[in-house]
């Protein structure tokens, strides 16, 4: 069977300062040494991939006095540099997510109109332009604000062509749902190419820890599907019982 990866640029991971960066010299070398790290590797294993995007809370208080950025407007200003780095020095051998940010209507509407063009197919970038969008911040998880982005998308041009909407972090139920209706009617209405996915980090985050899936809990103020952890006992090698 056929298979999709889609990486990540690690611009969270950045911020968090799980993957050093060079903050105080964000345009030299050695931050470019990194740039160029994560680029040749989604380059050369990824089908889709997200650029590079600051996320804008790196600018608040708990991680400004690490990165430096004081405002939106600097993790706006700084993704926009990555962006042009990547589209300038990109392989060609995975397509890129224009990557969507913003806290409320106002920041996400700033922030695309500030990256659009990376996207535009007829624009400074044509012919290495983005392929399609990831959606970050409210654009991820306020429906009235997702709809409107698409909405604004449909309009500037800016869904045909581009395969690919990636729905960052959304690991809710009901979202699928949604999601799924949406690529219904974007393939119905405007592009019958387009995919669109979600993604959640809690199987990576169980592994990691030792836990699995395991019954459900109806409480007054929870109902949910509950990880334990997972059984590991000698007494079970050589057993050929299946994993429920």
């Amino acid at each position: 069977n056929a298979t999709m990866i889609l990486g990540d640029s690690g611009g969270y991971q950045i911020g968090k300062g799980v993957i050093k960066f060079d903050w105080q010299n964000f345009e030299g070398p050695e931050a470019n040494k990194t740039r160029e790290k994560i680029l040749t590797w989604l380059d050369v294993t990824a089908d889709w991939s997200m650029m590079l995007d600051v996320p804008t809370w790196a600018c608040d208080h708990i991680h400004s006095p690490k990165t430096g950025l004081k405002t939106f407007e600097d993790c706006l200003d700084k993704t926009r540099f990555n962006y042009k780095y990547f589209l300038d020095n990109r392989l060609g051998h995975t397509k890129f997510l224009n990557v969507l940010q913003g806290s409320d209507w106002d920041t996400a509407e700033q922030w695309y109109q500030g990256v659009k063009e990376f996207s535009d197919p007829a624009g400074v970038y044509a012919g290495r332009e983005a392929e399609g969008w990831a959606f970050g911040g409210a654009n991820m998880c306020k429906m009235d604000i997702t709809l409107k982005r698409l909405m604004t998308l449909r309009e500037d041009g800016l869904l045909k062509g581009k395969n690919w909407i990636h729905f960052l972090g959304t690991a809710q139920l009901d979202w699928s749902c949604y999601l799924t209706q949406i690529q219904r009617q974007i393939r119905k209405h405007i592009n019958e190419e387009i995919t669109i996915s979600f993604d959640c980090a809690s199987p990576f985050i169980a592994t990691a820890h030792g836990l699995c899936y395991t019954t459900a809990q109806h409480l007054p103020k929870r109902w949910s599907t509950i990880m334990d952890k997972a059984p590991d006992n000698k007494a079970l090698a050589r057993s050929d019982i299946p994993f429920p």
